[in-house]
């Protein structure tokens, strides 16, 4: 994933205004998926599926209305979680982290269509200050990865999200992620977690 450190940046702040916007936007070009509602009550439907691959990548890149999915079939598996990471894996399945209120990580393994578990979600052995760690930067974002993919797909137009990783960089809550453009390009952007701002944008590397 990405840091902000020596990045090509095009910093935009996404209001809650364009952030709602994006999502009736988004919606409007696919069909419905089942959202979630922690950290907030957003519920998004995003498509665009691309192809083309960049390192790391799989060679097609799946469509986020897929990602979206994936991510509340992901949530559902494990009661009172929020999706905190979600990747699509070279074989198409997802791999999906969700952190429960104790701070505690599981991991979900879900289908290339996003509606069925693949096996029992797996506890991350951690100590507590891995648990309070994750526990902070669930408490910190106002997006959660609905809005994120959003804010990520107005900012690569018709891209398709292969990776969101809610992380922190620089002491600030972040949504990491890699987006794959409609000419297979990846881009590595970073979007606050708490303001939907853009900070960073980079691609070539």
């Amino acid at each position: 994933m990405l840091r902000q450190n020596g990045s090509t940046s095009r910093t935009r702040t996404a209001t809650l205004a364009i952030t709602g916007a994006a999502l009736v936007a988004l919606a409007g070009c696919g069909g419905n998926d089942d959202g979630w509602q922690d950290p907030t009550s957003t519920t998004g439907t995003t498509t665009g599926t691309t192809t083309g691959a960049g390192t790391g990548t799989p060679d097609a890149a799946p469509g986020t209305q897929a990602l979206a999915r994936a991510g509340a079939t992901a949530v559902a598996a494990v009661p009172g979680g929020v999706l905190v990471s979600i990747e699509a894996e070279h074989d198409r399945t997802w791999e999906a982290q969700v952190v429960t209120p104790d701070g505690i990580e599981h991991h979900v393994d879900v289908s290339a269509d996003g509606a069925t578990v693949l096996g029992t979600p797996r506890i991350e052995e951690e100590d507590e200050a891995d648990r309070a760690k994750h526990r902070d930067r669930v408490q910190a974002a106002t997006l959660d990865y609905n809005a994120a993919t959003a804010v990520l797909l107005t900012e690569v137009p018709g891209g398709a999200v292969t990776e969101l990783d809610l992380d922190s960089a620089n002491g600030t809550t972040v949504w990491e992620a890699d987006v794959i453009d409609e000419s297979g390009t990846k881009h590595e952007v970073t979007v606050d977690a708490a303001t939907g701002t853009v900070l960073a944008n980079t691609t070539g590397r």
